[in-house]
């Protein structure tokens, strides 16, 4: 049975164009996969705190030999960890801010970039442990980041994703962008519908098919 791991880090509730996609993205996944279970994570509603220095250094220690307080700061990382671990499927819904993440989104990353859990270091440098898991991306953007675009040696979002989920062993990653949002609502309007059309896409382009 497949598990998605939905993602919203828009702290906009009412107005975010990458909600909306996001919601269009599940409904498609559950129609592929009606078996298969969601887990879902607002992190712009529900923002998690960023990690504090007790929390960093028991990221490093063995559970034998945590203390209770470090037991207690690693709650949540632990369970945003194994719901990362559990998924087969992720998706993360990414306004830009200031040309990359929310912080919502940054603490996520954060707390779940784990030595010994996603990622160890070696002779030779970093080892993902992460395998078999696809990551998709559904962006909202006020103009034009994508390759191609005017501002697009601005864009450190999609890099800074792609390039952490590589350093955990994922580089099945499908960026889609909702670009041009702060144009106009015209263009705003044909992004979005362009960015839909490209989510539709994907479940009719077999990227699904070995699940």
């Amino acid at each position: 049975m497949p598990v998605l791991l939905a993602i919203d880090s828009s702290p906009m509730a009412e107005t975010a164009v990458t909600r909306r996609l996001i919601r269009d993205f599940v409904a498609l996944w559950r129609e592929r996969f009606p078996d298969g279970e969601v887990i879902y994570r607002d992190l712009g509603a529900n923002p998690p705190p960023h990690p504090d220095a007790l929390t960093l250094g028991a990221f490093s220690k063995p559970a034998d030999v945590l203390s209770p307080l470090e037991r207690e700061s690693l709650r949540l990382s632990d369970r945003l960890v194994e719901e990362l671990l559990i998924a087969d499927h992720v998706v993360i819904g990414s306004p830009m801010y200031n040309f990359t993440v929310t912080s919502g989104l940054k603490a996520w990353i954060d707390l779940v970039g784990r030595p010994g859990k996603t990622f160890s270091y070696g002779p030779d440098g970093a080892i993902g442990l992460l395998k078999n898991k696809q990551i998709f991306v559904v962006t909202g953007r006020g103009g034009f980041y994508a390759e191609g675009g005017d501002e697009a040696e601005n864009d450190f979002q999609e890099r800074y994703l792609k390039a952490y989920f590589r350093f955990m062993g994922l580089t099945d990653v499908h960026c889609i962008h909702a670009e041009g949002q702060g144009v106009d609502l015209e263009t705003a309007r044909q992004k979005e519908a362009e960015a839909l059309e490209q989510v539709t896409a994907l479940f009719d382009s077999g990227v699904f098919d070995r699940f």
